[in-house]
């Protein structure tokens, strides 16, 4: 029977710190948010990446005035240090072509393509410890650069 109890206290060990892996709290986390604009006018419901240099990515989607928070492994925040980052607003688009069995989707850009992506974006920030705004004025032609 000792044996037995032994394997149960191990394996409650084993799911405690199991559960202690998955708290996401040891985070360096530091409060953002800011503006999105494109050519001056505020951009409602594009979405807001950005992508530290390691560790978990955080999101946010912009308001009527083009104002963003930032979440971080639902935790207010994102990363302290270095970001790369992605905004974007689009939309897929499917049709249906006679005598083919499956839709043909295509994506409709609200913004310059290029701010969808982190690498293509040229856009950075740098998160510290206390309160971080960031004011992101895009430019460019949608369908272009």
């Amino acid at each position: 029977m000792a044996p037995r109890g032994r394997w149960i206290r191990i394996l409650l060990v084993v799911a405690g710190l199991t559960i202690v892996g998955c708290n996401r709290s040891g985070l360096n986390l530091a409060p953002v948010s800011g503006v999105v604009t494109y050519q001056g006018a505020p951009v409602e419901k594009a979405g807001v990446l950005f992508m530290p240099e390691t560790g978990p990515f955080a999101i946010g989607t912009t308001d009527a005035e083009g104002r963003f928070t930032l979440m971080t492994a639902n935790r207010e925040g994102a990363l302290v240090g270095n970001h790369r980052v992605a905004i974007s607003k689009n939309q897929t688009i499917s049709r249906q072509i006679p005598g083919e069995r499956f839709p043909r989707y295509s994506m409709k850009y609200f913004l310059p393509e290029k701010y969808a992506s982190p690498s293509t974006s040229e856009l950075t920030a740098t998160v510290n410890d206390n309160d971080n705004s960031f004011n992101f004025d895009l430019t460019g032609r949608i369908g272009g650069s």
